[in-house]
């Protein structure tokens, strides 16, 4: 931040100090930053499920508002008409890294192809270190494996059946950030695609694209996967703002208003 940001301000005309960097080790700072409603308006929440709940609760007793993301785990369904070559692919492609929240941590395969394909699961899964957790699970089906330092390299597996069953299984077992659904049959697509009010819901595609930067190539504060009108999915500096709408004269000479007044929007974006 010292090399980059504040001489960026400066080169702005901006004062670089409305920027500081507070390093500690435990979460003093935060809880105390939380707790100024007077001072701070918002506060975006960056870090492990528990501490962001944590401080979320801390900050709502104070009256603070929080954007805070606390919990990920990626979706995986294969329909009875997935091509195993795409699915062996997306398996591949969300497990690229194992620390993220966009990664794929639980797999579904359609009950119909669940002996077929699984095998090739549990190869491809193997070919890039990752352990399968197969049923009888003795964890929540939902559980999110990247919060797990211990087992992070891991991905449960379970039958599903039928799309709407999946997208149920995604909305009540996971955090409801992403989903995506491998089938070449676009009806099928379309019922998972409609079932699912995640964050985002990909076809044949992964769900490491819920990002800002790859969806809206934009660097992102956060991802926010609250159910209430606001900022949701990967939020950037486009949603950090205040709106207000001014109403002026359209006669601007008299400064009389006419039959007509123009509306125009200003945006201002928050710090």
């Amino acid at each position: 931040m010292c090399q980059v940001i504040r001489p960026a301000l400066s080169g702005a005309g901006l004062d670089p100090d409305v920027l500081q960097l507070l390093p500690g080790a435990d979460h003093t700072a935060a809880h105390a930053l939380v707790s100024l409603p007077e001072l701070i308006p918002l506060v975006i929440l960056r870090g492990s499920g528990k501490s962001t709940r944590d401080l979320s609760r801390a900050a709502a007793r104070h009256g603070v508002r929080t954007l805070a993301h606390a919990d990920g785990g990626g979706v995986l369904y294969a329909g009875p008409a997935a091509d195993e070559e795409t699915v062996h692919r997306l398996i591949v492609e969300s497990l690229d890294r194992l620390g993220v929240c966009n990664r794929l941590n639980l797999l579904l395969i359609d009950r119909s192809c669940y002996d077929r394909l699984l095998p090739g699961v549990l190869a491809t899964l193997d070919r890039v270190g990752v352990a399968a957790s197969l049923h009888p699970h003795p964890h929540p089906l939902g559980y999110e494996w990247s919060l797990d330092p211990t087992r992070a390299a891991t991905v449960t597996v379970a039958p599903a059946n039928g799309p709407l069953h999946a997208a149920r299984i995604a909305h009540q077992e996971t955090s409801g950030l992403a989903a995506a659904i491998a089938t070449q049959d676009p009806a099928t697509a379309a019922q998972f695609i409609d079932a699912y009010t995640g964050t985002g819901v990909f076809w044949n595609s992964t769900t490491r694209l819920l990002d800002g930067y790859k969806l809206l190539r934009l660097p992102e504060t956060g991802i926010s996967i609250d159910r209430i009108p606001g900022p949701r999915g990967p939020v950037t500096f486009r949603d950090l703002h205040l709106r207000q709408f001014v109403v002026v004269p359209s006669d601007t000479t008299t400064g009389r208003p006419q039959a007509h007044t123009s509306t125009h929007r200003r945006e201002t974006e928050c710090g």
